[in-house]
């Protein structure tokens, strides 16, 4: 049996039609906190229920988002992964099919408010292969001359800004190859542009990359405007004065090098670049040691990219005199972690088999090596705890260097892996190193039988090397210990590597026909 079709509900009819009734422009955030408690009040059930949802859905999706799970201008404005890594959308867009499709058309027939007739009819052309319909060309026309009307009469608050409208107008016009909507929504775009010139915001750089790279959109003169604009705002961004704004200097620089990089102008290239990298230079000069360290990391690549020597030594060396400040101002965090004599040992009796030495060590192996389905949900786990911390990078800091970057959480889940098992280590390893501690006194364990037991499937050729490193930790001698025993792991495994039928060699990077050797890293 068919799902029965949605019916429009006479309550939210209201709530539309007080919104559209104010003169004001229209706010869809507040028009859907409106239905969805005009939905809620009403105590609805089943297909009523269903159907003021969707009602409401129509103005909580996210614009331009082009994101999972459709990779439409249309989605969802954030998602939830439970702890059995379903995702769950917010609003859950997945309950909806082509009967919403149906109640949006219904909604279309019967509004004239610029604003309502832009949105349905764009949700039906954009959302109609998502939910199982053909495109109608119809629709994207309406949308169209809806959000020209919308600029037009003003009707347009934050969500539905002007830029926004002359864009999507844009996108449509392209769609459906028509020249004379193109150039009426460049136009607007252009207007705007000028417009921002002259307020605090300055730039909307979806506007400036369309005009300038869009196939078919831009012209010579278009461009010619553009970028005087934005090297004039280069000038004004990078020098000290009152816009003095070293990020919007960077932002703009990016476009400019993409453009002049274009016209194989190395000068202009060179120019933008040292432009940007003084501006960070400067910041640097007004900040704290920590952030003043940031900022010429910044200044030191421009400079480089540059080819300017001399500047990219004098800001390095800025930046290590920073770096060597900055952890001298820094505070130590500690905090206790207590663990119960009880507790250790009945994790010990756990692991340590007294009659079977290799079930011990095999114990041991198993409980410390990191799983990747465990890790991973540690990872999420955080991220939903600490959503900002995951959403940013991370540097790592070697003395006067950036040792390492790690992206975010969605651009770089295995680098916070990484980082994860890292922290992870500093609690494992006082388990670890009780659990080694009470298998060797039970089992009487020396270095030799330790290092056999270690090379039991031959991955290793040099026995004595791992003895000798296996014996340097066990007295101590941590320095040792590392050089003998890191490169001999490094052999292993590549040895292993090589069993499992993949490559341990790699083309050298500069000498032609020569090989090196992957590394730790290249393995892992």
């Amino acid at each position: 049996m068919p799902d029965e079709p949605f019916p429009l509900i006479e309550a939210m009819n209201a709530v539309i039609r007080n919104e559209a009734a104010t003169g004001a422009p229209v706010n869809f955030h507040r028009l859907e906190a409106s239905m969805h408690n005009t939905r809620r009040e009403l105590e609805l059930s089943g297909t009523d229920n269903m159907s003021a949802w969707v009602d409401a859905v129509a103005f909580g999706l996210a614009t331009d988002h082009f994101g999972e799970p459709w990779q439409r201008y249309f989605g969802p404005i954030g998602s939830l992964t439970d702890e059995n890594g379903t995702v769950q959308y917010l609003p859950d867009v997945q309950q909806l099919d082509e009967r919403a499709l149906d109640l949006w058309s219904q909604r279309l027939a019967v509004e004239d408010h610029p604003a309502f007739r832009a949105r349905y009819s764009d949700l039906l052309w954009e959302l109609a292969p998502q939910l199982g319909r053909r495109r109608d060309p119809v629709h994207a026309r309406t949308a169209l001359a809806a959000y020209e009307s919308m600029i037009a009469e003003n009707a347009h608050e934050a969500f539905f800004d002007k830029t926004d409208a002359a864009l999507r107008m844009l996108t449509l016009a392209l769609s459906l190859r028509d020249e004379a909507a193109k150039v009426r929504s460049r136009d607007l775009l252009m207007e705007e542009f000028r417009e921002l010139l002259e307020s605090p915001r300055r730039f909307n750089f979806e506007i400036v990359e369309r005009l300038l790279w869009e196939r078919s959109v831009g012209t010579p003169e278009i461009t010619q405007e553009i970028i005087a604009a934005l090297d004039d705002a280069l000038e004004e961004s990078s020098e000290e004065g009152d816009r003095f704004n070293p990020h919007l200097a960077r932002e703009i620089g990016i476009r400019l090098r993409r453009h002049y990089n274009g016209l194989r102008s190395r000068t202009d290239v060179v120019r933008v670049q040292t432009a940007v990298a003084s501006a960070f230079e400067t910041l640097a000069a007004r900040s704290d040691a920590m952030v003043a360290a940031a900022h010429l990391d910044v200044a030191a690549t421009e400079f480089r990219n540059a080819g300017d020597e001399e500047a990219f030594n004098r800001v390095r060396t800025a930046r290590a005199e920073a770096v060597a400040k900055s952890n001298a101002e820094m505070a130590a965090h500690s905090f206790r972690f207590e663990i119960g004599f009880d507790d250790m040992e009945r994790f010990l009796d756990s692991i340590v088999d007294p009659e079977d030495v290799g079930l011990s060590l095999a114990k041991i192996a198993n409980e410390f090596v990191p799983r990747l389905g465990p890790l991973r949900d540690r990872v999420l786990q955080t991220a939903r705890v600490a959503p900002i911390q995951a959403a940013i990078s991370i540097n790592i800091h070697e003395d006067e260097h950036i040792a390492a970057v790690i992206g975010s959480v969605d651009e770089d889940m295995e680098g916070r892996m990484m980082h994860q098992t890292g922290q992870d280590a500093i609690f494992a390893g006082i388990f670890l190193d009780q659990a080694l501690e009470r298998c060797m006194d039970v089992h009487g364990l020396d270095s030799h039988a330790i290092a056999g037991w270690t090379n039991r499937l031959g991955a290793f050729d040099d026995l004595i090397m791992v003895i000798e490193g296996v014996e340097a930790w066990r007295t101590g001698d941590w320095i040792k210990a590392l050089h003998v025993l890191v490169p001999q792991i490094e052999l292993g495994l590549r040895r292993t590597l090589r069993g499992l039928g993949e490559p341990i060699v790699r083309n050298h990077p500069t000498m032609p026909g020569r090989q090196i050797l992957l590394n730790m890293g290249e393995v892992l």
